[in-house]
């Protein structure tokens, strides 16, 4: 099996097991998605900083231009704690097996992203994707 085909499954796994103890935990009164999203980061956070000073590469941060950084940031931004807000307030207040999938639509939105602003090609392929995920959403909805 290829590696990042393997990473890949793995990274479905994870992140398919994920929304299931977000959803216990946001089942609560007391914690709001707000509070649910810092809850999260925190110790993904102090993770991520003991790993790169574990890994002795905190001088690799000096040396990382502004502008990668700040597209970097922004996506983090987005993806993080936008993102991630929406989907506590949506899994808070409805099942996870509808809003999981509906929020896995986000290929859709990157590939749009991708053919209109990127200039990557767009195939019969993606379009027969595109399909399957709207006719999935559909289905759910």
């Amino acid at each position: 099996m290829d590696k990042s085909f393997a990473f890949a499954l793995l990274t479905a796994v994870i992140w398919g097991l994920a929304p299931a103890f977000e959803k216990i935990g946001l089942r609560g009164t007391t914690i709001d998605p707000v509070l649910g999203v810092f809850i999260r980061t925190m110790p993904i956070a102090v993770i991520a900083v003991l790993g790169v000073l574990f890994m002795g590469r905190l001088g690799e941060v000096a040396a990382v231009d502004l502008k990668s950084a700040l597209f970097v940031v922004a996506g983090g931004l987005l993806a993080g704690l936008l993102g991630q807000l929406a989907f506590y307030s949506a899994l808070k207040a409805g099942d996870a097996s509808v809003v999981v999938p509906v929020a896995a639509t986000y290929p859709l939105v990157a590939l749009l992203i991708s053919v209109l602003f990127l200039g990557e090609a767009f195939t019969i392929q993606k379009l027969a994707g595109i399909a399957l995920v709207v006719g999935g959403v559909i289905l759910l909805k």
